[in-house]
């Protein structure tokens, strides 16, 4: 997983991807995205996104939980497919 320093904004919807997974912090005001190309995206706003803040590149399931966890998103919703 490569976390990006930078602010990088995506708009909505994803081009040539799509959400595949959803963390949401508790009350669902906020929350994480794991994309199905491996981005890391926080939604703005949380449900219908205008644009996405790009969090990090390439990062697998099991690296973007532990990061939704260490930030306070514990509500896991797979996506269907």
């Amino acid at each position: 997983m490569k976390e990006l320093d930078q602010l990088v904004v995506t708009v909505s919807p994803l081009k040539h991807d799509l959400e595949r997974r959803r963390w949401y912090a508790h009350g669902g005001e906020a929350c994480l995205v794991l994309s199905r190309r491996g981005r890391l995206l926080e939604p703005f706003p949380t449900y219908g996104p205008k644009a996405y803040r790009v969090l990090a590149l390439r990062a697998s399931f099991a690296e973007a939980n532990q990061y939704a966890l260490g930030h306070g998103f514990s509500h896991l919703r797979e996506l269907p497919n």
